[in-house]
């Protein structure tokens, strides 16, 4: 049943993750704030009717295409990164928690108390890292709105990092009742760090063209 509480639980989901994506790559914000808001309405909606992380992705791809101007590929890149730094943050937080506790993770999983503590500090670090970002003007500058990435060899680990975090999203469920595998399996979370560092300093550093 819709509710407003699932749709707001739906947009503080969401928003992280969207603003990761565009500050991650220092791309402008304050102008198109309206464009920003009916992106993340629509993509609250349609995560009440199929939650699943893809549908998020899509949406980022779009706005990114249609107002920033930006190729698929590049939109894809940037979407995807959006997703994996709260994947991030949200399996630090829940592995710290869980350490803290006597009992193993599948035990203790289902207590509302520590659900909300858990829920309250991912969403404070998630907060944290957003105000970091900008007020540090942190991120990366390499992509333009017309830049292309093509399949070739310079570029194949942004196509694996791309290939890893949809794999990850698709079985992102697959080992939840390990604290490490939470929110995507720590094999694959691993392996898309690895690469996100390597493909974004790389790029950054002008080792890759």
């Amino acid at each position: 049943m819709f509710t407003w509480v699932k749709l707001i639980l739906a947009i503080i989901h969401f928003v992280p993750m969207l603003l990761f994506s565009l500050l991650l790559f220092r791309i402008r914000i304050k102008p198109y704030w309206k464009q920003i808001s009916l992106a993340v309405l629509v993509g609250s909606l349609l995560s009440l009717i199929n939650n699943s992380p893809l549908i998020l992705v899509c949406i980022i791809c779009i706005l990114l295409m249609c107002v920033w101007k930006y190729r698929f590929v590049p939109a894809l890149l940037i979407a995807l990164s959006g997703y994996i730094m709260p994947v991030l943050i949200s399996t630090t937080v829940i592995v710290c928690i869980n350490i803290t506790q006597d009992e193993a993770y599948n035990v203790i999983k289902n207590d509302l108390t520590i659900t909300y503590v858990t829920g309250f500090f991912i969403f404070l670090g998630k907060l944290t890292f957003l105000m970091t970002l900008y007020k540090g003007r942190l991120g990366f500058t390499f992509l333009s709105h017309y830049t292309r990435i093509p399949f070739n060899r310079e570029n194949v680990g942004a196509y694996l990092y791309m290939i890893v975090v949809i794999v990850g999203m698709i079985y992102r469920h697959a080992l939840s009742d390990n604290v490490f595998s939470v929110v995507m399996p720590i094999q694959l979370l691993s392996m898309a760090t690895i690469l996100f560092i390597y493909v974004m300093l790389s790029k950054e550093l002008g080792f890759q063209r």
